[in-house]
């Protein structure tokens, strides 16, 4: 499905080059399993090709994700959430709605701030922390700086490999093994750091 969407963009203007980078963004933040990373690096690397601007090919990652952003929030604070749990479950796994929660329930606004770095459950977070009576705006913050950097990456990466698709899915499984190994470490450090201080205060 990838390369068939990416001989689409390869055909497409630079008028709607933009457009189609945000609709790419909002998407896969919708829909994670959505190959949306890969599509946007390889894209930011035609973008750059094309004589288009740097900051026009982060502009429209961040729209594109804070708009789904906005839809996730609403998602979380819907009288229908036992509904939607069901929905969000069978999309990504059990184990990721809860792991969101226990995310969530001990770090909240630092989880959010790298809530993009956070493979498998990202989108998820914001749909948690909205549930979990967190503020809009505090959501919204938290995440606007996530996707900052977040879509930064996603335009260097593209600027540094160019717009070759398999390039760009090369480099993204290495970056979501890293990410992941560096959540694990982070998940089991945090564990380590909470049983010692429980130990310490029992005493």
């Amino acid at each position: 499905m990838t390369e068939t969407v990416w001989q689409f963009f390869l055909g497409i203007s630079n008028l709607w080059h933009g457009i189609f980078m945000g609709v790419i963004a909002f998407a896969e933040t919708l829909f994670p399993p959505f190959p949306g990373d890969v599509l946007y690096i390889a894209l930011s690397g035609l973008g750059i090709s094309r004589n288009i601007p740097v900051f026009l090919l982060w502009f429209p990652g961040f729209v594109g994700c804070m708009a789904s952003t906005l839809l996730l929030d609403s998602m979380g604070r819907s009288p229908k959430l036992e509904r939607l749990e069901s929905l969000i479950i069978r999309a990504s796994g059990k184990n990721g709605f809860e792991r969101s929660k226990r995310l969530l329930a001990s770090h909240g606004g630092w989880v959010l701030i790298f809530s993009r770095f956070i493979p498998g459950i990202r989108s998820l977070l914001v749909v948690v922390a909205a549930s979990t009576g967190m503020k809009k705006s505090s959501v919204l913050a938290y995440t606007s700086f996530s996707v900052v950097l977040w879509y930064a990456l996603m335009v260097l990466a593209g600027v540094i490999l160019g717009a070759e698709l398999d390039r760009a899915t090369d480099f993204m499984a290495e970056l979501t093994a890293v990410l992941l190994m560096v959540t694990l470490t982070a998940v089991i450090v945090g564990a380590v750091i909470i049983t010692v201080r429980m130990r310490k205060g029992g005493k």
